[in-house]
């Protein structure tokens, strides 16, 4: 038995050898049969982003021999560029090679014939817009910040005993905080434009995690008030009823039916469509002062439409001009510098001496090389908006000694004045605020605050105080041996601020009395146009800003004051209303609910130097079309000799579609960008899908570009395209300078 027992055994071990040696193969075939026909997920094209099944090695080529690149882990996110028999090129982050194809999840790429449909763009409101709203902070004081204070309430981040006083403190910053943690946004405290059309237009997350839609009113102007919308300004449109005599009831802050009621008898009175719903028309009317109350039988005088003023556009020349050029191209030029003061002879298309000189003055004062011919560098700043005009100089004795320091400064250095703009001077103000001169950040533009720098330097440094920037102060800030500013008391801050800085005073007048005035009227501190004239009324809004900023009360705008005011300051208190039904405005307001960011807040920087460091800081941007008042927001993932992006919802999308008129198209467009710390850059964009995709829910197959300022030499080694972002820019640039005046 034991015999026949181990005659089998043996028989069935030689069995298994056979089979061993016959179908080793054989034995794997299994596994490779049900391998080849796992369903593979079909794509259009390369490149694709896949994973990796398991840890695999990156190679230099098509070969296990090759050099080793990298280890890949398992799980890893990779784009896919090619396929070569069993090997498939790949990228992984910074990293390029070749991997084996069987430790990769493939796709099978197959082009897919369809007509493709197109997305249609909604129609959205004012509230989706984002368009009407301003980005909000700690420390704003305004109707909008009590709106997001009523929502934050309703949506139960901010306990419902919590007061919406309009003013943006630390308890509110926690609740914005949380309601981005919530939504899953980043969590800066900061409430970008797109993030409020979210709350007001959206359904947001509520404190408990379920989706609500709000009932608070939309600060923006043109927010229709419906049915059961709440907050102040239902309040204040009631009151405006009452005054008026339509709304009888108790001042309730809720669109109810008496509110409805009220506003359909006001609209049929006054000849609007009575819908019952309080929409821009109606509201502007209410707001005016002109509507028809309730006894009132006279028709009101509708106020004109004022005819905006176009912006000037010019016709640059082909050809460098130069002494002795004749033709149209030179008389071009004749008739520029004659616009702008600088030359009084015939228009005869003959570039002489008379123009040559001409030619020179305007380059001298526009911190151009005064070589007298107008080529590529003179035009961009010759027929620009921003082109300084000719202005006669003041007749000042100047000493032999400080002529002869005059005349080396020209001869060797480039003299940096009033007007300069570009790197050179944003160097020259990164010295002065190093050795504290100045305050702020530099921004390349050689204003009044920066001459007032300049001169306190050179008085510092026993240099001729002209505030120009010659060879001898450059040399002097430049050299090591510069003399730090001195700290004084307050009182001889405002001496040397009021005798040594070429301050502005009761009786100054011009264009930097004009731009001063500007920023009083967008902090809140005057109002009124700027006409340019330093009266008793413009005095006193300097004292206030002086007196909420800690600063001398002289009501002389001298270079601190200046510089707080050009940096920001603090916005004018809120006055105390007075025990009156109808709520006192709040000063301020009106810039919150103006529908466009600040131009004087734009910024012209290098992407290199500066805006890189901040879009990695911040990902998230908004995107801020001021041609047509549309906003979107995106997610900057890469950073290379640009900003590579994608929009972040299907919403973002559709209004950047319609920023660029419902078509798609490379030809960039100047935009201003919004970082979430609030600052603002120049910059260019444009709205074709392509490349790399992560966003699968933001319809829009691929990722777009946008530029930042770079200087001549870093464009020209990117090639034409860049070229052409960097003209939109400059182009843009010019329209921003201008909105400021």
């Amino acid at each position: 038995m034991v015999q026949q027992t181990r005659k089998w055994i043996r028989i069935l071990a030689a069995v298994t050898a056979l089979a061993l040696c016959m179908g080793g193969a054989a034995v794997m075939a299994p596994t490779r049969t049900v391998a080849a026909a796992e369903e593979q997920e079909i794509v259009s094209s390369y490149p694709y982003t896949t994973v990796t099944k398991v840890k695999v090695n990156l190679r230099k080529s098509r070969s296990v021999k090759s050099e080793l690149i990298h280890r890949i882990p398992a799980g890893a996110e990779i784009t896919v560029k090619e396929k070569n028999g069993n090997w498939a090129a790949v990228e992984y982050g910074k990293y390029k090679g070749w991997v084996r194809t069987e430790y990769i999840v493939l796709k099978t790429v197959k082009k897919i014939r369809v007509t493709p449909t197109p997305t249609p763009i909604p129609t959205l409101s004012p509230e989706e817009d984002a368009g009407g709203y301003t980005i909000l902070r700690r420390g704003d004081k305004s109707t909008a910040v009590r709106s997001l204070q009523e929502a934050l309430i309703e949506l139960g981040y901010m306990s419902k005993k919590a007061t919406a006083d309009g003013i943006f403190g630390e308890a509110t910053e926690k609740a914005v905080i949380a309601f981005q943690q919530k939504n899953e946004y980043p969590d800066t405290g900061l409430v970008d434009a797109n993030l409020q059309a979210y709350i007001y237009s959206g359904k947001p997350l509520n404190s408990k995690g379920n989706k609500q839609t709000v009932k608070t009113l939309s600060p923006v102007p043109g927010a229709t008030m419906k049915m059961n919308n709440t907050g102040a300004l239902v309040g204040e449109l009631q009151q405006m009823l009452a005054d008026l005599g339509y709304y009888t009831a108790k001042i309730t802050n809720v669109y109810d039916t008496a509110t409805r009621s009220a506003v359909t008898a006001f609209q049929r009175k006054n000849g609007l469509e009575a819908d019952g719903a309080a929409g821009a028309e109606t509201r502007k009317l209410l707001e005016s002062g002109s509507a028809l109350g309730v006894g009132d039988e006279t028709t009101p005088t509708p106020e004109p439409t004022p005819t905006p003023t176009p912006v000037p556009t010019f016709e640059i020349p082909d050809s460098t001009v130069k002494n002795g050029s004749e033709g149209k191209d030179a008389k071009a030029v004749q008739e520029r510098l004659q616009e702008l003061g600088y030359y009084r002879g015939k228009l005869d298309g003959k570039f002489g001496r008379a123009s040559v000189n001409a030619l020179k003055s305007f380059q001298t004062n526009n911190g151009l090389k005064a070589d007298g011919i107008a080529g590529e560098g003179t035009y961009s700043r010759l027929f620009s908006i921003e082109a300084i005009s000719f202005e006669v100089p003041e007749v000042t004795t100047i000493p032999e000694s400080a002529a002869a320091e005059t005349e080396a400064e020209s001869s060797t250095w480039a003299t940096l004045r009033r007007g300069s703009t570009g790197t050179d001077v944003k160097q020259l103000q990164e010295n002065l605020i190093q050795l504290g001169y100045l305050e702020g950040k530099p921004d390349g533009n050689y204003g009044l605050v920066t001459a007032a720098a300049v001169k306190a330097f050179q008085i510092a440094n026993g240099l001729k105080a002209d505030g120009a920037a010659g060879e001898q102060t450059l040399k002097k800030l430049y050299g090591g041996d510069a003399k730090e500013a001195v700290k004084k008391s307050a009182a001889a801050e405002a001496t040397q601020e009021t005798e040594a800085s070429g301050s502005l005073k009761e009786g100054s007048t011009g264009t930097e009395v004009k731009s001063l005035q500007t920023l009083l009227i967008e902090q809140g501190y005057l109002s009124g146009k700027a006409d340019g004239v330093y009266g008793s009324k413009t005095a006193a809004a300097v004292r206030a800003f002086q007196k909420a900023n800690n600063l001398t009360e002289d009501g002389i705008a001298g270079a601190r004051t200046l510089a707080k005011l050009q940096d920001g300051g603090l916005p004018a208190a809120t006055p105390t209303p007075a025990p009156t039904p109808t709520p006192a405005p709040v000063p301020g307001a009106a810039e919150a609910l103006a529908g466009r960011p600040n131009a004087s807040r734009v910024i012209y920087a290098n992407w290199y130097t500066t805006v890189k460091d901040v879009a990695k800081k911040y990902p998230y941007a908004t995107v801020y079309d001021y041609a047509t008042g549309i906003s979107w927001q995106v997610n900057i993932f890469s950073v290379g000799a640009h900003a590579d992006c994608e929009p972040v919802t299907a919403n973002d999308t559709a209004k950047m579609n319609r920023a660029f008129g419902g078509e798609t198209t490379w030809n960039p467009k100047p935009v201003w960008v919004i970082f979430s710390d609030g600052s603002v850059y120049m910059a260019s964009t444009h709205n074709t899908p392509h490349g790399t995709s992560h966003n699968k829910d933001n319809n829009f197959n691929g990722h777009l570009c946008i530029h930042f300022p770079r200087t001549q030499a870093q464009v020209t080694a990117i090639g034409p395209y860049a070229t052409s972002h960097q003209e939109t820019i400059d182009q843009g640039w010019a329209e921003t300078r201008k909105m400021t005046y």
